[in-house]
């Protein structure tokens, strides 16, 4: 069976369905994304890749969580590749922490460049730190860049809000396998209905500046802060991290003191000596999908049709119900970007492994 054959449904047009979308259509497979939301939206609070950061900068330690640390490595190496086409750019960064533990052990001295420990003098009183070389992306031109490689290799969008796994396994004609990264929409999707799924709201504030350098400041994580250059002469200033909150509106308290915050890290982001110097373009709300525990990423078999939306539905008894499978990538909260390309090579072996296994039934039969 060629990959020809194997046609793929991806609900989610966030930056992790798109880059898993695209490693899967660079393969050669036959793909529809179906989502409510699409990159040309860069407007839309409804998903939360438009909003982001979108620098790479790990969250998780590798003694703690080693598999992310994993999709991590991978995604800087392929993000590193668009820097000469200038969809990534190299950022200087600096990162501040109350210990070591937070600094998250500094296990990706050896991914990124330029690595080293600043000196007491070069970080807030009482407080570590670590200077490397890093890189970012702007988030709303990157996610267009994905849709636009997928539209090249015949990718269909289309735009529709699914309500169960039911019907994306219905689309593009039916299909055995679905591939879930709907993100906050876990949560409400029929046939998945993850209760572990949960938002952390993040406000932030978009500036123009010249400035170059990255500096995330963690060492008070009651008032943490940074400020995230990004092609284009931008950056991102933040941030909060409001989990459980899904509050979409501007709270202008917290806008003046993310900015308050930010002019203190570097006060080069001012054409003056105070905030009124600072130069916004726009304020960002936007609700990072996260979920409890871990994010999910997993092949699963269902029933299909499942009649998730009405489970006292009896099938017609001459209907003839098969077997799918679903592969889940949802949950990384605000890591959405850098962990990007390494959930999407995980996501391409499970859907190998799927059509390996039908192709198998298929040659035992004959």
């Amino acid at each position: 069976m060629s990959n020809k054959d194997s046609k793929v449904v991806v609900i989610g047009a966030g930056v992790i369905g798109l880059t898993s979308a695209l490693a899967l259509a660079r393969q050669g497979y036959p793909l529809r994304v179906v989502a409510r939301d699409l990159p040309e939206d860069s407007d839309s609070q409804a998903f939360a890749s438009p909003w982001a950061g979108a620098n790479w900068c790990p969250f998780r330690s590798e003694a703690t969580d080693p598999r992310i640390c994993a999709w991590e490595r991978e995604t800087f190496a392929r993000l590193s590749e668009l820097i000469p086409e200038g969809l990534a750019m190299k950022l200087p960064a600096r990162r501040f922490a109350p210990d070591e533990a937070d600094l998250l052990g500094s296990w990706y001295q050896d991914v990124v460049h330029s690595y080293r420990i600043l000196t007491p003098s070069e970080c807030p009183k009482g407080a570590l730190g670590v200077a490397f070389e890093t890189l970012s992306v702007n988030a709303p031109v990157y996610i267009r860049w994905l849709a636009d490689e997928l539209r090249k290799l015949g990718v269909e969008f289309e735009r529709r809000t699914l309500l169960s796994l039911d019907q994306a396994f219905e689309s593009f004609g039916g299909v055995s396998l679905v591939i879930n990264a709907t993100g906050l929409g876990a949560k409400s999707l029929g046939g998945v209905e993850d209760p572990l799924v949960e938002p952390i709201r993040g406000q932030t504030v978009l500036i123009k500046t010249d400035v170059t350098d990255c500096t995330m400041d963690g060492s008070n994580p009651s008032a943490p802060a940074y400020i995230i250059p990004r092609p284009g002469g931008e950056a991102v200033c933040g941030g909060s991290y409001g989990t459980g909150d899904w509050n979409l509106s501007v709270d202008p308290a917290l806008a003046k003191t993310i900015l308050e915050r930010c002019f203190k890290l570097d006060p080069r982001i001012s054409s003056t000596n105070s905030i009124s110097g600072i130069k916004v373009l726009r304020h960002n709300v936007g609700l990072r999908p996260s979920r409890v525990g871990h994010p999910r990423l997993e092949a699963e078999r269902v029933i299909v049709p499942s009649y998730s939306l009405n489970p006292h539905a009896r099938p017609p008894a001459d209907e003839k119900r098969r077997v799918g499978t679903v592969v889940h990538a949802y949950g990384v909260g605000p890591a959405g970007y850098q962990v990007s390309w390494g959930v999407a090579k995980e996501v391409k072996e499970l859907v190998n492994e799927h059509f390996a296994k039908q192709e198998g039934k298929r040659a035992a039969k004959l």
